[in-house]
């Protein structure tokens, strides 16, 4: 039997694949290095149409100094990863592929309206000193260790990395602050919004004291359709977001209706066989309904607030072409005005 020719047979060892990469990643915490602190999901963002959308989280001065130096690869996820040092000594997880682009796009719009991100930066191209041949991505690499596409997020020193949260079960439940994070996972078209995907990050800038910031970690399959195992989905394509709806309707509960559903169908159906997959793809999906409509309206008027000029910011901090990025602008625009209409 030739297994590289059962589309079943293949998709099965996928999930595996993917399962086992999920626990590993879900893994590596320490307990022992959590520590206290106040949770936090969402922090009032002030004069919205005054943030910075061209670094979000970040600044000029933080981000990455070359030269870059190699550390090791990172083999967790999806998308290619490594570790390198920069000229300053500070630690950075370079992402490859699709996701480096609409994931250094989402952490803005997320932090654009409150919301806790990790700092990305993006380059069209960098090279890496002694960068060595990669089990994977290598298809972005060129001569002498240059790199094409790639996204630098950072590893700082005062930032303890704690363990994942549960969108069910965490101490915002029934908040607008936690249903504003969900509906902007929607409004993005994020199909792989897993519990895996969310961390505590422990932060203690000496000023309003220890915090235990309740952060999406993974925001890279945006951008493009939203689906779940087995049908149509992607990520970072223009064609595909605009193919979608948003808002779809009221519930007879008083809860929106979106265009987004992430549950496994078609061969995605074999993943049963898998029950611990299976059944964290089917939580996750359910885990985006029932947000009522005054949450959702909230979050619409946050995002409303943000101007074109700053989307386009985003986009411009990911080197999106000019036309890509005005069909983003005017389908986020489009999907801000639903909320407010609700």
């Amino acid at each position: 039997m030739r297994f590289s020719r059962n589309p079943i047979l293949m998709l099965l060892l996928c999930i595996l694949v993917m399962s086992m990469a999920s626990t590993g990643s879900a893994q590596q915490t320490d307990p022992a290095e959590e520590r206290a602190g106040t949770d936090l999901i969402w922090r009032e963002p002030g004069d919205i149409a005054s943030r910075d959308l061209r670094y979000g989280p970040g600044a000029p001065q933080l981000g990455p100094a070359a030269p870059f130096t190699f550390i090791e690869e990172d083999k967790d996820g999806e998308s290619p990863k490594f570790k390198v040092k920069d000229a300053q000594g500070v630690e950075w997880v370079v992402k490859l592929g699709t996701e480096a682009q609409s994931e250094t796009v989402a952490t803005r719009l997320v932090w654009g309206v409150g919301y806790f991100a990790e700092e990305a930066y993006f380059f069209d191209r960098v090279r890496i000193n002694r960068l060595p041949k990669l089990s994977r991505g290598m298809e972005y690499v060129g001569r002498r260790g240059v790199i094409r596409g790639a996204r630098f997020e950072p590893r700082r020193r005062g930032v303890k990395r704690g363990d994942t949260w549960d969108w069910d079960k965490n101490p915002f439940q029934g908040t607008r602050e936690l249903d504003g994070l969900k509906v902007l996972m929607i409004l993005l078209n994020n199909y792989d919004a897993r519990a895996l995907n969310n961390r505590v990050l422990y932060v203690d800038d000496g000023v309003d004291g220890p915090e235990a910031q309740h952060v999406v970690t993974d925001l890279g399959a945006t951008l493009g359709r939203a689906g779940g195992l087995g049908g149509k989905r992607s990520k970072n394509d223009l064609k595909d977001f605009l193919s979608t709806r948003f808002v779809t309707g009221v519930e007879k509960d008083g809860s929106v209706e979106f265009d987004y559903d992430t549950r496994p169908s078609k061969l995605g159906m074999f993943s049963v066989f898998y029950p611990p997959y299976y059944r964290g793809q089917v939580k996750k999906e359910k885990s985006m309904r029932g947000i009522p409509i005054e949450n959702a309206r909230w979050i619409g008027s946050l995002l409303s607030q943000l101007t074109d000029d700053q989307l386009r910011d985003a986009f411009r901090a990911a080197r999106y072409n000019p036309s890509t990025m005005e069909g983003y602008v005017r389908a986020l625009r489009q999907r801000i005005n639903q909320l407010t209409r609700l």
